[in-house]
């Protein structure tokens, strides 16, 4: 299945693109793709906190314009033709 993924602030330098077309499995979720998607220490270093396992908190992902921390996290299944974004989160006041 093709999964649309797309980049916004630092993760586009990361990256070297702003949108990407992956290919996954069938039954494949938000961690298969990050885990096919962070091929260096740089990008996984970027995305995942120490323990590798789990998103650095300043890292926000949506699937079909809902956040995954909404569904079922880094678990939630994709499936074919979703949009998958990986955005910076800033805040401030």
């Amino acid at each position: 299945m093709k999964i649309n993924v797309n980049f916004s602030g630092k993760f586009v330098d990361i990256f070297q693109t702003g949108d990407l077309l992956v290919n996954l499995n069938e039954g494949d979720n938000i961690r298969d793709l990050l885990n096919l998607m962070c091929d260096t220490e740089e990008r996984r270093a970027n995305i995942f906190d120490r323990s590798k396992t789990k998103l650095k908190p300043t890292v926000t992902i949506t699937r079909n314009g809902r956040f995954i921390i909404h569904l079922d996290w880094l678990d939630t299944v994709l499936v074919d033709d979703d949009n998958v974004k990986i955005l910076t989160l800033h805040s401030g006041g």
